[in-house]
């Protein structure tokens, strides 16, 4: 006995040495964060109080998980190509944006085009030539004048040159000054052979009349005239008009002795009847050439301003390319314009400022899920319970729903779009992606169905963000989300998961074909539109039933959830806790079927989830099989295991079965609501039965005994399906203890044992309301009476006589009389 209690001793020093050694680092921490004092300053304690008034931390982290969702949003694969003009692409290149770009090159021709059909702008001036006339008079008349004085010159070739010289010094300057136009020594000298005379005078003049009626006369720089068949746009100075003419009726005077002139001298010489030989003729169109002046002058500032204008009025040529549109197929040529489309690319891409953009979706985005939780709060009058789990599970279906949903458009385009891109619409490939197991996932872990269809017009806004906004496709996830969503709700069998994915695709099917007639109504395309995005609709929801099925199991795993997946698993009888039972605990076995049979029945009355009332009631009890024998259902007749107890042992062996059947559910990883259900089957609940044997035995001077002594240790049945399991346990109990079931006592006990949960107070914490509690009487009723009806009381034969056995009949109908007597 002494070496025993040392052995004691000695364990709890080694137990309070290895409790004092053990240093819990998390307490460590908070204790320094708690020295540095941050709360106490000025600053902390305003920090303290906006994150009471305004929850900043969890703002915040909204904020995070938004930025990181836009980030991936406006994330681009990039497998840019790189480009070398003259070489030939190996592969096709596609754009993986829509942009616009201006082609320098075409708009540049257009310009020049439109430079060049400008004609050159020329001022006409009528009164040149009535000048370039008067001076011709004046200056041949002064030097007549002249020579009138000088009859008594000698023709001989001695005298004359002399003669000539002389008169040519003293008045050639004079004639040219007068004339306007210097003359060479040769034509001076043979005007003077001429005397001036005024025929030749005007011939000379009408020889200039004769041109400047047939042309008008200009001397323009040689850029200016381009073509032959260039016209001219002449302005009239007096009149102040214009006229557009050919080249032809215009003559440039570099040119003019190119034209042949002979029929003009000889008209004019049979006019003047001067003889006129071959040397006259020539001296006379070289006299004429060099008075002849030009009346057009060409107007280079009015030209340019022209040309500008018109090169102004070009608008530039667009190239429009759209997104994964081919921009040089596979075997081309790479041309300088492919080059000019591949910078541009690249150029938009860092000009597009994508942290930016990303950063002010973050805020819409959070601006969405505060206003969607504080609808939830507000209008739900806090029936919607909200777990960290639940927004976890959320956030992370939206991350990899968007993630899948642009890997699966990535994939689609380098599969598809390069071998039928002419062929298949981009949205078809849209409307194909399985945007709706984002729902279908949130609406098998949630309950909530207001929880589910704002998580699916956020996660529809988020996709559609990343889609360029596009209108058919935003209605289509979010009809077909919320749709989803409700085929997934209370599912009996996996297929169930597989037909709500159908139904979605023919749902989604069903809006794309409406809003294609109605966007692409009257075009072109319009059935290859319908052709390729109908299907494409009906293949997204099965699409996104495979989705969900497959990644349930991992969901249910990380988050701890127990869905209507896994309630199938749960709900066989083959599971290892049922098949242990129906040995251990055949009574709890059988008495745990029935009330699974009552709560189902009663579930689908009021609208509960009628598979989770199920399992939940078929586990709720497998916490007796520690100790089975002291449970009324699994004792033998004439033995009870509590006449040998004390009544606080009876009550702690029956509390008991609580603790240890929830322990059990966390062992078999049941699930957080079929553990729930565990322990609140029985809520707070007093074990009346052990209570009164103790009050019986009770020593009033010693002991004093309370009722909440003898209850259940809770807590009270905080949603709908766990009160129908007690409710249920507790009539088939009681059911079970009747020796004469009748109708009316059937009845009635249903009544009575609902009536007292109810004024007990142990359904105040679960959402039943008194139309439920009627609708959850009928429905036990009916199913009680169902099961425990009064059967017929067979006769026995006398044991002493027994009767001989009769032969049996070819039939076989005495056999069967005999074997059921």
């Amino acid at each position: 006995m002494g070496k025993q209690k040392s052995q004691q001793s000695r364990n709890r020093k080694a137990e309070s040495r290895s409790r004092y050694n053990y240093i819990d680092h998390s307490k460590r921490f908070l204790d320094w964060v708690n020295d540095l004092g941050f709360e106490q300053t000025p600053f902390g304690r305003l920090m303290h109080q906006l994150d009471d008034r305004f929850n900043i931390r969890r703002v915040a982290l909204l904020f995070f998980f938004s930025l990181c969702l836009s980030f991936l949003v406006f994330y681009e694969f990039d497998f840019s190509h790189k480009v070398i003009v003259g070489e030939v692409a190996s592969s096709d290149i596609k754009s993986p944006i829509s942009f616009q770009i201006v082609d320098e090159v075409a708009t540049e021709e257009k310009r020049r085009e439109a430079e060049l059909s400008v004609p050159p702008v020329f001022d006409y001036d009528r009164n040149i030539y009535n000048n370039l006339f008067r001076r011709i008079f004046l200056s041949f008349r002064s030097m007549r004048k002249v020579l009138a004085d000088k009859d008594t010159w000698s023709l001989a070739d001695a005298q004359w040159d002399k003669q000539a010289e002389e008169f040519s010094s003293q008045y050639k300057t004079q004639f040219e000054e007068e004339l306007g136009q210097s003359v060479s020594p040769r034509i001076f000298e043979w005007l003077m052979s001429k005397r001036f005379s005024s025929s030749l005078e005007n011939q000379i003049v009408d020889v200039l009349s004769e041109w400047t009626s047939h042309y008008k006369v200009f001397e323009a720089p040689a850029n200016v005239i381009d073509d032959k068949d260039q016209q001219f746009l002449i302005r009239t100075i007096e009149a102040d008009s214009q006229a557009v003419v050919a080249q032809e009726a215009l003559l440039d005077r570099k040119s003019a002795r190119d034209i042949k002139n002979q029929e003009f001298f000889s008209i004019n010489n049979t006019k003047t009847k001067l003889k006129v030989t071959g040397r006259d003729t020539k001296n006379l169109e070289n006299l004429a050439y060099k008075l002849m002046t030009p009346n057009l002058t060409f107007n280079k500032k009015e030209t340019s301003l022209r040309r500008e204008s018109a090169r102004e009025a070009v608008l530039p040529v667009q190239i429009s390319i759209r997104k994964n549109q081919t921009i040089v197929s596979a075997g081309s040529v790479v041309l300088p314009i492919h080059a000019t489309l591949m910078r541009e690319i690249n150029n938009l891409r860092s000009d597009r400022r994508t942290d930016f953009i990303a950063l002010v979706a973050a805020i819409l985005f959070t601006v969405f899920i505060l206003v969607f939780f504080s609808y939830i709060k507000r209008f739900t009058t806090n029936k919607v319970k909200v777990k960290v789990k639940d927004i976890a599970a959320m956030a992370f279906v939206t991350l990899f729903t968007v993630g899948l949903t642009k890997l699966f458009l990535f994939l689609m385009d380098s599969a598809f779009l390069v071998r039928f891109g002419a062929a298949i619409p981009i949205t078809a490939f849209l409307f194909a992606a399985p945007v709706a197991a984002g729902p279908m996932l949130v609406g098998l872990l949630v309950t909530y169905g207001e929880l589910v269809w704002l998580f699916t017009a956020f996660l529809s806004v988020v996709l559609t963000f990343m889609v360029d906004l596009n209108f058919i496709f935003f209605t289509t996830s979010l009809i077909g989300g919320i749709a989803a969503a409700r085929g997934v709700y209370a599912c009996k069998k996996r297929n169930d998961i597989y037909w709500a994915g159908l139904r979605t695709g023919l749902i989604n099917a069903t809006v794309i074909a409406f809003l294609t007639l109605f966007r692409h109504l009257g075009e072109t395309d319009l059935l290859v539109q319908l052709a390729w995005n109908v299907p494409a609709g009906l293949l997204g929801g099965i699409f996104s039933a495979m989705v969900a099925m497959m990644l349930v199991p991992f969901l249910e795993s990380v988050f701890n959830y127990t869905t209507d997946v896994k309630l199938l698993e749960l709900a066989s009888l083959n599971h290892p806790l049922m098949k242990e039972m129906i040995v251990k605990a055949p009574g709890t076995y059988h008495h745990s079927l029935v009330v699974g049979s009552m709560c189902e029945a009663a579930a689908e009355a009021i609208g509960a989830n009628a598979l989770l009332a199920k399992v939940m009631a078929y586990y709720h009890d497998i916490g007796k099989m520690e100790h089975a024998q002291y449970f009324i259902e699994n004792q033998r007749p004439g033995y009870n295991p509590h006449d040998h107890i004390s009544p606080h042992m009876s009550k702690t062996v029956l509390v008991a079965h609580v603790k240890d059947g929830a322990e059990m559910g966390l062992k078999h990883k049941l699930g957080e609501p079929i553990i729930d259900g565990i322990l609140q089957h029985h809520g707070t609940t007093l074990i009346s039965f052990f209570y009164n044997k103790a009050l019986e035995s009770q020593d009033e001077d010693i002991d004093h005994i309370e009722p909440d002594d003898f209850r259940y240790p809770g807590p009270k049945p905080q949603f709908k399906e766990a009160a129908l399991v007690m409710l249920a346990d507790s009539i088939e109990a009681a059911a079970r203890s009747l020796d004469d079931p009748t109708a009316g006592r059937l009845q009635s006990l249903v009544k009575n044992i609902i009536q007292s949960k109810f004024l007990d107070g142990q359904l105040e914490e679960c959402n039943l309301t008194l139309k439920d509690l009627s609708v959850i009487e009928s429905s036990f009723r009916r199913v009680i009476l169902g099961i425990y009806h009064q059967r017929i009381d067979y006769p026995q034969s006398p044991v002493n006589n027994p009767p001989k056995p009769k032969k049996m009949e070819a039939d076989g109908t005495e056999k069967r009389g005999s074997h059921t007597a």
